[in-house]
């Protein structure tokens, strides 16, 4: 499984995977919400080359299946939302995020591949799963983005009315008699014929076939309805139970918190100068005094991401960070780095426990316990992206307590480049 926090217009990364070319309906993407998405009506958008494939999440749901007509190659994946509920337009949107497709060693036939649904027929989808619960079908429509009365949603249902025919033009008079005494009659004048009738609206029905349902016109009157034909008030539009379990969402995601070792930004030599020092061939530097020897390091052309570079170190160049502010550590919290590789490649990060020393003192106090085998290690692995990719390691197996972070880099195929470095707790 894939699982993203979307943060107002973000994407971040929490879990990553690699993703192969070929599958069908085995790809599960995750979305996590802030506050401002829960109540809007969420459409996920996947494009490749020329096409497009939406999937709808609606309010509820928070996970999507992968299209199965993605190939290898990159896809571009973003989504938008409506709020229905609002008095005027209301519609987000984000950035778009890449996802990487790579290719498999899959040699059968894709011919058989089922096509991604369209908007309209998951809207009708999720018209027939909801009517059950005893919506109509104006508010399953209010719910997809409709904006407007019941009436209004009614009439746009209807097809327009057919016009009215021409009317037959009057015969002409017939001539008057000659003079006498009782001149004869004039033969009267023949009818004129009737005006084509106009041509009958197309009823709602219809206009249903034509847009993909598929039953008789009973059938499509019965899914208009609620259970037991009866609409029900839009107060009670939401149960309890949803109502419950909204709440809890909502309290999942306000209850999250960061605490920041490193964020990359125009002010990174100022904020962190002092507070993370490395370890290199020539000793311990504070951040700010190696910047100065290693000018790639950490630096405007890439905004102050930590870079293990080839320009500055060579190859195969390995470079300690030791961060010096102490973290209280829990449990419950997750080590989140925003991060782009050249390789995939193994590494693992190091906890050291808290102490009295300072400065350099400190620095070189974590380094040899990191020698010495004292420090907690993390398996982890960077995970080739071209772009930046967050993502996110458990801390359930550390013991609680205050502790030092330090990891290394190495200027090789990976050459990872940071853009930051938190905790996360939940």
């Amino acid at each position: 499984m894939i699982k993203f926090l979307v943060k107002g217009q973000n994407i971040e990364t929490l879990e990553h995977e690699i993703i192969a070319a070929d599958q069908i309906a085995f790809v599960k993407v995750h979305f996590a919400f802030d506050n401002s998405w829960k109540p809007l009506h969420k459409v996920v958008q996947f494009t490749q080359d020329e096409s497009t494939y939406n999937r709808v999440l609606g309010t509820e749901e928070t996970s999507c299946l992968l299209p199965s007509e993605l190939l290898a190659g990159t896809v571009k994946m973003s989504l938008f939302g409506y709020d229905a509920a609002s008095s005027e337009t209301v519609r987000a949107t984000t950035v778009v995020k890449t996802l990487h497709i790579r290719p498999s060693g899959f040699e059968g036939e894709n011919s058989n591949v089922p096509p991604t649904p369209d908007l309209y027929q998951q809207l009708l989808q999720k018209i027939s799963e909801k009517s059950k619960d005893g919506r109509s079908a104006f508010e399953i429509a209010v719910e997809h983005g409709f904006v407007g009365t019941e009436t209004e949603w009614l009439e746009s249902l209807r097809g327009t009315d057919g016009k009215d025919g021409l009317p037959g033009k009057d015969g002409a008079d017939g001539l008057p008699g000659r003079d006498g005494t009782n001149g004869k009659n004039g033969v009267d004048g023949k009818n004129g014929t009737d005006g084509i009738s106009g041509s009958d609206g197309k009823s709602a029905y219809i206009i249903a076939v034509e847009h993909g349902f598929s039953g008789t016109e009973n059938e499509w009157l019965q899914s208009l309805k609620g259970k037991d034909g009866i609409t029900p008030d839009m107060s009670d539009y939401a149960t309890k139970a949803d109502i419950a379990e909204l709440q809890e969402q909502i309290r999942q995601i306000s209850a999250i918190s960061y605490i920041s070792v490193f964020e990359s930004d125009s002010d990174a030599l100022q904020k962190y100068g002092d507070s993370i020092y490395t370890y290199y061939n020539d000793g311990y530097r504070s951040l700010a005094g190696f910047a100065e020897n290693y000018p790639h390091f950490c630096s405007a052309e890439n905004n102050y991401a930590l870079y293990f570079n080839q320009n500055d170190f060579s190859w195969a160049g390995t470079v300690f960070v030791i961060f010096l502010t102490p973290i209280a550590i829990s449990a419950d919290m997750h080590l989140l780095l925003s991060y782009l590789v050249g390789a995939s490649e193994n590494a693992i990060f190091y906890l050291v426990k808290k102490t009295d020393k300072t400065g350099a003192e400190l620095a070189q106090y974590i380094y040899e316990e990191i020698k010495a085998e004292n420090a907690l290690q993390l398996s982890f692995q960077w995970l080739y992206s071209d772009n930046f990719v967050s993502v996110m390691q458990s801390l359930g197996n550390v013991p609680n307590g205050e502790y030092y972070l330090a990891f290394k880099g190495t200027s090789d195929n990976s050459h990872p480049m940071v853009k930051s470095i938190k905790f996360m707790k939940e």
